[in-house]
């Protein structure tokens, strides 16, 4: 009878073993499995974010280029129309000084030849000086439209750089306060868990006390049964007596 008992006491510690290493297994199944979701969160978060910022990017080029080919469309027509009317300018000043030598002509047909010619070339000097003036004001305010343009490029460069990076900072502290949420989020979850398995592992160990008091009472009655026996004692009334 004490070797059944025994043998019954193996049986039952073996079961025990298999279901705490069975229960640790699970455990450290679902932490990995928890883990590789966390990672893969991760992972994923992180694919959104390099993929916005490279459209961003792309977005914030095209627009600067837009804004160039406007800025280089609206420069070309001030210059045409700054031709234009340069050229009427010129047109309206040849008229007038045609006027004025004709004019001077009709006054001056009585001087001699001499007098006409010297006219004639200072007219002509003059006209060149004046187209020399013009040419050089031309000049200066292509170098000074350049000037600005180029200000204006560089300008607008900064503006969207800054744009650029305000926009990143301001997407990378809200994908961390996003990832510290979900950090925190995962830690009470884990607290919360451990807890339970706390429990758990405190109920468990409650009832294999239980069990082996249990145990123990069987094992004792069993010996007082057997020692009754051989010396003739009133079995039932030693029985009564413990239970």
């Amino acid at each position: 009878m004490s070797f059944e008992l025994n043998s019954q006491d193996q049986d039952t510690g073996d079961h025990t073993r298999f279901a705490e290493a069975k229960s640790m297994r699970k455990r450290t199944e679902e932490d990995a499995r928890l883990l590789a979701n966390r990672i893969a969160l991760l992972k994923q978060e992180e694919a959104k974010a390099l993929k916005k910022i490279e459209e961003t990017r792309k977005k914030a080029k095209e627009i600067v280029d837009m804004k160039a080919r406007n800025l280089e469309i609206q420069r070309k027509k001030e210059e045409e129309k700054k031709q234009q009317e340069e050229s009427e300018k010129r047109r309206q000043m040849e008229k007038k000084q045609q006027k004025d030598r004709e004019r001077k002509m009709k006054e001056n047909r009585s001087h001699s030849l001499k007098n006409k010619i010297q006219n004639d070339a200072q007219a002509l000097k003059q006209l060149r000086q004046e187209n020399l003036e013009a040419i050089e004001a031309k000049r200066n305010e292509e170098r000074m439209m350049k000037i600005s343009i180029k200000e204006k490029i560089n300008k607008d460069k900064l503006e969207a750089e800054e744009r650029r990076r305000k926009f990143a900072m301001e997407k990378k502290m809200a994908l961390k306060a996003e990832l510290e949420r979900k950090i925190e989020e995962e830690n009470k979850i884990r607290r919360e868990k451990e807890e339970e398995v706390n429990k758990m592992e405190q109920e468990e160990l409650e009832l294999i006390q239980r069990l082996q008091n249990t145990q123990l009472l069987q094992r004792t009655a069993y010996e007082e049964l057997e020692t009754a026996i051989a010396g003739q004692v009133d079995v039932d009334t030693v029985l009564g007596s413990r239970y």
